[in-house]
């Protein structure tokens, strides 16, 4: 049997399936239930988004997300001076350590690459 007759004969066994009434009936009311499902989990998430305590505790964590996200940003901004700092100060030690951390960069990037390349 070639590949266009399976086909066919699969495409005719599903068309029978769809015009026995009892199938049909069945999964309409397998899809009805499904839509059901999806429509009270809307509700649900749109019940939690109005109630004022769970905006609250929300606004809350938004709050406290930026206020750490400032406070990274200026220790960023003071340990990039200090590096600055550092690097004019001692040139030949800020290159030896710079070569360092991307010999180690290039060693690991290696060895993870190596070991993903024999996984495939």
């Amino acid at each position: 049997m070639t590949f266009g007759e399976s086909a066919a004969e699969k495409w005719s066994e599903l068309k029978q399936k769809l015009q026995d009434k009892q199938n049909r009936k069945r999964v309409e009311e397998e899809i009805k239930k499904r839509f059901q499902q999806a429509q009270e989990a809307f509700d649900r998430i749109e019940k939690d988004m109005k109630d004022p305590e769970t905006r609250a505790r929300f606004e809350n964590k938004l709050r406290n997300a930026s206020e750490k996200l400032k406070k990274a940003k200026a220790d960023f901004t003071r340990k990039k001076a200090q590096v600055v700092s550092y690097a004019k100060e001692h040139p030949e030690k800020a290159l030896v350590a710079a070569a360092a951390t991307g010999v180690v960069a290039g060693a690991l990037w290696m060895a993870f690459h190596k070991g993903k390349s024999k996984n495939l």
